[in-house]
């Protein structure tokens, strides 16, 4: 029952975060030229999305895993978590800043202040969302939810920077779309899943369901997740 009702919500929501996601490129704000930017910033980021949408596609076959789950934790990361992450840093940028005398130290790592207190978080709901309502038990399964989950956060990320950019013009905001591009492959996708891997290790070690002997993993999990983010 209260599986079910957790998926009525998660649809329900669907409809308000896509308003959300494409109302900045649906209103008359954004001038001709912008939609030039915008269309051009699409195809670069495509180069990456694409590939990893048949990859992930081709891993779910190969090692057996629903494709409804997938589904699930890419809709969950780039929906949900995407908009929730962006009003949360919004929320948490003024109320931190609001209460601080000196804010050079907060400006300096605002990035790595903000990232595993509000984004990895999130992102860590869209998995166990996705392996909540359709269960996945194998690890490599739970892994690729967990890439999967990453992988719609970036790219719901990745549009949100495109629009922010676009004052800066032409040049800043195509370098920063390639940059981006570039950067995908070793992005939210890898933070994602070294944070839930490690996790569900810990978990599964506490449980008896698994050896101890695997708390090691799941230190080297856990650092490897802090030292992408330093």
């Amino acid at each position: 029952m209260f599986r079910k009702l957790t998926l009525y919500i998660f649809l329900f929501c669907q409809p308000s975060a896509l308003t959300y996601d494409t109302q900045s490129y649906t209103s008359v704000a954004l001038s001709g030229s912008a939609y030039g930017i915008i269309g051009l910033s699409t195809l670069i980021a495509l180069c990456y999305i694409i590939p990893a949408i048949f990859l992930i596609q081709f891993l779910g076959r190969k090692c057996q895993v629903k494709p409804l789950v997938l589904v699930f934790a890419l809709i969950g990361g780039f929906f949900i978590t995407g908009w929730l992450a962006g009003y949360a840093n919004t929320f948490f940028h003024e109320w931190v800043t609001a209460r601080l005398s000196s804010k050079n130290f907060f400006y300096r790592f605002e990035d790595a202040i903000m990232a595993p207190l509000v984004e990895e978080p999130l992102k860590l709901a869209a998995f166990i969302f996705a392996v909540y309502v359709v269960p996945t038990k194998s690890y490599k399964g739970l892994l690729l939810v967990a890439i999967t989950a990453g992988q719609g956060f970036q790219i719901s990320e990745d549009f949100s920077y495109i629009l922010s950019d676009l004052p800066d013009g032409f040049s800043y905001t195509i370098s920063g779309i390639l940059g981006r591009t570039i950067g995908a492959v070793s992005s939210h996708w890898l933070y994602t899943s070294f944070l839930a891997m490690g996790l569900v290790l810990i978990w599964r070690s506490r449980q008896k369901l698994i050896s101890s002997k695997y708390s090691l993993i799941d230190i080297l999990c856990l650092w490897c997740f802090c030292s992408t983010l330093a």
